[in-house]
């Protein structure tokens, strides 16, 4: 009897350990730095990082306008038998294409 309710004492215990480890997190702790030199330091650097990014990669080198050469390409090949429409909105295919595709 009282290996039972020990042996039932320790599942509970792992399994309120096993819940502890999962809902428990760790922050770290906050530490406001008075030191004038460091401040200045930092917020240059911060500076120095958003106006790299802002004015010389988006403005100047137009860095997202910039594109990768093609890398692979991809070939599918479907058994069966399909047709396809593409409406009035479209030219229709050349009959050199269509006959690729027969």
């Amino acid at each position: 009897m009282a290996r039972e309710v020990f042996i039932k004492g320790l599942q509970h215990k792992a399994i309120e350990s096993i819940i502890n480890h999962v809902i428990e997190y760790e922050t770290p702790k906050v530490v406001t730095v008075h030191n004038p030199s460091i401040g200045l330091l930092r917020r240059s650097l911060q500076l120095g990082v958003v106006l790299y990014v802002g004015l010389y990669q988006l403005w100047y080198a137009q860095g997202y306008q910039e594109f990768a050469d093609m890398e692979s390409s991809v070939t599918t090949k479907v058994k069966g038998y399909s047709q396809s429409s593409l409406g009035s909105k479209h030219p229709p295919v050349p009959p050199n294409l269509r006959q690729m595709y027969e």
